[in-house]
């Protein structure tokens, strides 16, 4: 190989580097522009307006994803990786009332950083199996979760852990968070109050409340 085809040897892998290095910072930029629209209370931004809030052309957003499913499966990727990372393993040893309060303000941290994006997800999962999948395993991490922090009381409640586990999946989810805050109107603490309060009422006395 000659001195020329050596040095464009040597320049062809850096060139590249740099077009992909590119294309995922657009990508990125996209997606983040995404964001911004629906925690500014966008319900459902049409690419037009994402391309516009990203500064790129919106041929070049369908360049970087093939439909808006991939925009918010991109969007999702970015939302677990600035939030959902958060969550951590509570010690099931630990006296109730502390497993309570952790649990519940992990999950007061959670929702309130994330409810825009999950509401355009809610709504983008009728029609996208692939957001569908990622609702359902990120509601399957939080249900485990729940199982591992309560085991003790669970075990003990016998027959009656599962409806426990049940209920206690209702009462933590986003669904009754978002609830609690956006139908019922109450404040973020007051959330807390409740959720603590139903979830001490399920598990302190090891029945459920009929």
């Amino acid at each position: 190989m000659d001195m020329e085809a050596k040095t464009l040897a040597g320049t062809a892998q850096p060139n590249k580097d740099g077009r992909i290095a590119r294309g995922e910072r657009t990508r990125r930029r996209v997606a983040e522009a995404l964001i911004a629209l629906l925690e500014e209370g966008d319900l459902q931004p049409t690419a037009k307006e994402i391309a516009a809030r990203a500064g790129v052309s919106l041929r070049l957003v369908f360049h970087h994803f093939d439909d808006m499913d991939a925009l918010y499966h991109a969007v999702a990727d970015i939302n677990t990786d600035r939030n959902w990372r958060s969550l951590y393993p509570i010690p099931p040893d630990l006296a109730l009332h502390h497993r309570v309060e952790r649990t519940v303000r992990q999950r007061y941290r959670l929702y309130e950083a994330i409810t825009p994006v999950r509401r355009a997800a809610v709504r983008q999962a009728y029609h996208s199996e692939e957001v569908a999948l990622t609702l359902l395993r990120s509601n399957q991490a939080l249900r485990d979760q729940l199982a591992e922090t309560f085991a003790l009381e669970l075990k003990a409640a016998a027959g009656e852990g599962r409806d426990i586990l049940e209920a206690l999946d209702l009462a933590t989810s986003w669904e009754a968070w978002d609830r609690l805050r956006a139908t019922q109107g109450i404040t973020s603490t007051a959330a807390r109050r409740v959720t603590e309060r139903i979830i001490m009422n399920l598990l302190d006395r090891g029945t459920l409340p009929y």
